[in-house]
């Protein structure tokens, strides 16, 4: 079933609102490497570490006031 996208970033919104939202949202951060270099001389490991990024700035991306207000008002 299609979600529309402007619900979708306003779901992520209240979630992410939420103490127990901020609290995951600090432990994806630091799981995630959104704040430090993904780079690794493991094989493969840089590759996994920016997967887990790329997710975590997909949440950004959700989050984001102006990115949600575009959407809005092109409604």
């Amino acid at each position: 079933m299609p979600v529309n996208p402007l619900e979708l970033h306003r779901a992520y919104k209240r979630l992410f609102e939420t103490g127990d939202g901020q609290t995951v949202m600090n432990d994806l951060e630091k799981r995630g490497c959104f704040l430090r270099s993904t780079f690794s001389t493991d094989h493969g490991r840089t590759q996994f570490n920016e997967g887990r990024r790329s997710l975590i700035l997909h949440v950004k991306h959700m989050l984001d006031e102006t990115n949600f207000i575009q959407k809005e008002n092109k409604q």
